[in-house]
């Protein structure tokens, strides 16, 4: 799990780096432009940068142009991109039959300079640092890296002292994390970041049927959403089918909602789904089916399958399209999947705040231009206020701040 999280110099967020706790759950909330997507987008170009390299990372988000602050960059302020990550870990996994070591958490930086020729991006530093436990006693790995070599200081290696590696010419983009094989601990904290999940849901992307391929995945609005739900169907855990779970969650929300079942067409070996309701005979398409049902069905697909090998899931405002009334019933499906998964949620929603604890409200603010962050449980008096009105209130009110 993420504990906490620095941004400097990344689209809005400005210098020195913006600095916030995270917990199992967290909602951002904010006006448009204040930097509640910027955050997710942070997260989410560290985890390409480290998959694959710092260019595709900008290239993913428009180009360098587009990565570093543009009130920094028409300053001429040589700032770079700042990211860093503390994580909370407990891994244990054997190195022999006799030997077991545990990692408790992760401490991961990297500095980016976007200002290269061609708008090429570079690789300032980075570094990794990994709190070890092996047989009651403690220490720590340690890899840092520059331009031209990275140094590796390794407990469970059985070489003594620090290793250093020169940084081939045609490996200059890519992380070190990225490369993986330079130790265990590299190797996991690669599968940890590797495991994250960002969702936009977009019911017409959500509605369309897909073919199965080996690696199918839940895209990040909703692509293949019919194989997944197929595969869902497929699945037997203690006889009960998962689908019934997905089933059972709409019933109680979507008048007359009956079932779900997915068919594969014949000639080009698509998969679609369909949809049943109560005194409706045979099936309804996806594409008769409103909006805000395709995105519960999405949501709770989300929350309740793909999470289960997620180590955090980023869903953007999932209120859209849906009744103001079952924003008890959206958060209550959250909250059950951030026990076992950590979840970042965007929205503009004030119910949804209703609902929560200020320490799980993340405020977001646009002050002279740069994205600021705060925990509503930081606000002065909240618990004092919270006696009157009700948290959502608080924030429509500018109590809170995080408004326009």
């Amino acid at each position: 799990m993420i504990t906490e999280v620095e941004i400097e110099g990344f689209k809005s967020f400005g210098t020195p780096a913006e600095k916030i706790p995270l917990r199992n759950l967290n909602f951002l909330v904010g006006a448009n432009a204040s930097g509640k997507t910027n955050f997710l987008s942070a997260l989410k170009f560290l985890q390409n940068a480290v998959r694959q390299d710092i260019e595709y990372a900008a290239n993913e988000v428009g180009g360098s142009l587009e990565v570093r602050n543009k009130l920094l960059r028409q300053r001429n302020e040589p700032k770079p991109v700042r990211i860093r990550i503390k994580l909370d870990t407990a891994v244990e996994f054997p190195l022999s039959k006799k030997s077991t070591w545990k990692i408790n958490s992760f401490e991961y930086e990297v500095i980016l300079d976007l200002r290269g020729q061609m708008n090429v991006p570079t690789i300032k530093s980075e570094t990794i640092f990994a709190k070890l436990e092996h047989q009651g006693e403690k220490s720590t790995f340690s890899l840092t890296r520059d331009a031209l070599k990275v140094s590796i200081t390794d407990p469970m290696s059985p070489r003594d002292g620090k290793i250093n590696i020169p940084v081939p010419d045609q490996e200059r983009g890519r992380l070190a994390l990225g490369v993986g094989f330079f130790a265990p601990a590299c190797v996991i904290l690669k599968e940890e970041i590797s495991r994250w999940r960002f969702y936009n849901i977009t019911p017409d992307i959500a509605r369309q049927p897909y073919r199965e391929t080996p690696d199918c995945d839940l895209g990040s609005s909703g692509e293949n959403l019919a194989v997944i739900l197929h595969k869902i169907e497929a699945a037997k855990d203690k006889g009960a089918s998962h689908l019934e779970t997905l089933v059972n969650g709409l019933r109680g929300v979507v008048p007359g909602f009956k079932g779900i079942k997915t068919t594969r067409s014949p000639i080009e070996g698509k998969w679609a789904f369909q949809l049943s309701e109560e005194k409706i005979k045979g099936s309804i398409n996806p594409f008769s089916a409103s909006d805000g049902t395709i995105r519960l069905l999405t949501l709770l697909v989300i929350t309740t399958w793909m999470s289960r090998n997620a180590s955090l899931v980023a869903v953007e405002e999932p209120e859209n399209g849906i009744h103001p009334h079952l924003s008890e019933h959206i958060v209550k499906i959250l909250k059950t999947a951030s026990k076992t998964t950590q979840l970042l949620v965007t929205t503009h929603n004030p119910a949804f705040l209703d609902h929560l604890e200020p320490d799980q409200v993340i405020l977001c603010d646009k002050i002279q231009g740069f994205t600021k962050l705060r925990r509503a449980s930081d606000v002065a008096e909240v618990e004092s206020f919270r006696k009157h009105f009700d948290l959502g209130e608080l924030w429509v009110q500018g109590t809170l701040g995080g408004i326009p």
